[in-house]
């Protein structure tokens, strides 16, 4: 089943009270049906008033981090504002997901050897150690490329 999903940055929200939702893909009658509960593979990421759609990856770590939403944390800096990371209790599963990357700013990846969960806002050099398990395009990442520590919540999108 071939899905296209976009990422798209918001423009600031009037009303914070984004609704929680999960949204059901149904497939058209001619494709098969795998399951009825296949949930957005879209993460709204608020700062502030802003809010930043993500693309998550279909694998087992994207979709476990996508079952814990909505999920309030703290970014920190890392790296002189290289990526943001943050260490989700417990770790997110990484069973039978792909290692390696070259990331580029946006990406959302998993650096395995400490578990963290890691948005870049820059290039950085390629990792067999990094799994990739989403990416914001556009010019959305600017409000993460940032000094210091950021609060975020995070929730699954309705787009």
């Amino acid at each position: 089943m071939a899905i296209i999903l976009t990422a798209a940055c918001g423009e600031p929200n009037d009303d914070p009270a984004i609704p929680e939702h999960v949204e059901t893909i149904e497939p058209s009658d001619d494709e098969e049906q795998e399951s009825s509960d296949e949930v957005s593979l879209n993460m709204d990421i608020i700062i502030g008033n802003h809010v930043i759609t993500a693309k998550m990856e279909d694998n087992a770590a994207a979709r476990d981090l996508l079952s814990r939403l909505p999920l309030e944390i703290t970014f920190n800096d890392f790296n002189n504002t290289t990526e943001k990371i943050f260490y989700p209790k417990p770790a997110l599963t990484l069973n039978g997901v792909p290692r390696g990357c070259a990331p580029v700013p946006g990406d959302i990846t998993i650096y395995a050897p400490w578990g963290n969960v890691a948005i870049f806002c820059k290039e950085w050099s390629h990792s067999d150690d990094l799994i990739k398990i989403g990416h914001i395009d556009g010019d959305c990442i600017n409000h993460l490329s940032v000094d210091g520590d950021i609060k975020v919540t995070f929730k699954v999108s309705e787009k």
